[in-house]
């Protein structure tokens, strides 16, 4: 399980990216505009009907998580701080 971290809105992410989980600043400052772009694809599913009844469907939304990949090799994940730009 990863570690518990401090929750923060999405405008704090660029100023939070530039320290380090013991709190110990960067040695080299992270602009997250700079860092590659990815994506991942996530599904989130429901059973549409009763799980008894076999013609009972799964019903599955695609939910779209943005990450930016850093040359340091951090990654953050940048959903919220994406469509706030």
């Amino acid at each position: 399980m990863a570690p518990l971290t401090a929750a923060f809105p999405p405008s704090k992410l660029e100023a939070q990216v530039q320290y380090l989980p013991n709190g110990k600043r960067r040695k080299q400052p992270v602009n997250l505009k700079e860092c590659e772009l990815k994506e991942l694809v996530q599904y989130m599913c429901d059973l549409d009907g009763p799980k008894e009844d076999p013609k009972s469907k799964v019903q599955c939304e695609p939910i779209l998580r943005l990450f930016r990949k850093c040359a340091n090799g951090l990654t953050v994940e940048t959903t919220s701080w994406e469509v706030e730009d």
